[in-house]
């Protein structure tokens, strides 16, 4: 039978909880659901740097039943996995860490889709605990930067291609965490994942009528949605989230009707007049 080995437990030297030490079978070990895509050249250099001075640098995991979770370390362990190794050390801590981790251990800025991810996956392991939590408790604020990766995360999940960051400086401005439960709020963040990715769908079909007059650059698409976005010179909003994307799509479907309205200015970089529609 395949199991789990205690090695030592070691106390974290600031807040004093307790971290055991295992020694764990390479198969008892999965990585977090929703975690960035590896880098090959990443993996290949750890794979090198292993068979040179061995596997060093312990994992970080939660422990799942007679699993572990591994939170920290995906790449030293698909590198350990490359050159044949059967058991890796991990460091186990207490899952309410986890979440902090899972949202500051990054080896380089992530990207908005990589950000949503992880604020997704943190959202639903508050969710799978205890779906009563509301969606503004303390706890929440403090895992999740904003609001708006958790509905870009479920976005992204239906459409990889979808461009988030179109849609991101209009988002900030509209999401708030919401004050019920979470098991209700994730319908609504769905919701407006669907807004999203329906108003895309128009988004590019303006994009390509934008192209069709000679404005091509790669931010032609942000440029659009910039155009289009009905809170232009607005401070206060009054309008909800639904009401704020339906007359977005309305924009672009005027826009789709007469794509003229936009202009390409050659500057330092390209960028477009937004005149109104």
């Amino acid at each position: 039978m395949v199991c789990l080995r205690e090695v030592g437990v070691i106390k974290e030297p600031l807040l004093g909880f307790s971290q055991q030490i295992l020694v764990v079978p390479v198969e008892k070990l999965k990585v977090i659901e929703v975690q960035r895509k590896p880098s090959a050249f990443h993996v290949r250099r750890l794979s090198e740097s292993i068979r040179k001075i061995g596997f060093v640098t312990p994992l970080v995991a939660v422990k799942r039943g007679d699993e572990c979770l591994v939170i920290d370390g995906q790449q030293r362990l698909l590198a350990a996995k490359e050159v044949g190794i059967k058991e890796l050390p991990c460091v186990i801590i207490p899952e309410k860490y986890a979440r902090s981790l899972m949202k500051l251990n990054i080896e380089k800025q992530m990207s908005l889709r990589e950000k949503s991810y992880v604020a997704l996956n943190i959202y639903r392991a508050y969710l799978e605990e205890d779906a009563s939590i509301r969606e503004d408790d303390p706890r929440i604020l403090d895992s999740i930067e904003f609001p708006h990766y958790v509905t870009l995360g479920i976005g992204y999940e239906r459409n990889p291609k979808l461009f988030g960051s179109a849609y991101e400086p209009l988002l900030r401005r509209l999401e708030t965490f919401l004050a019920m439960p979470l098991g209700e709020a994730i319908g609504k963040r769905d919701e407006r994942a669907r807004l999203v990715l329906e108003t895309d769908e128009i988004a590019k079909k303006a994009v390509e009528r934008v192209k069709g007059i000679g404005i091509s650059h790669p931010f032609v698409h942000k440029e659009v949605v910039a155009f289009c976005n009905p809170l232009k010179g607005k401070k206060k909003i009054e309008e909800s989230v639904k009401e704020v994307f339906g007359k977005l799509k309305e924009n672009l479907e005027k826009l789709i009707e007469r794509p003229e309205r936009i202009k390409l200015h050659e500057l330092a970089s390209p960028v477009i007049e937004l005149q109104s529609l």
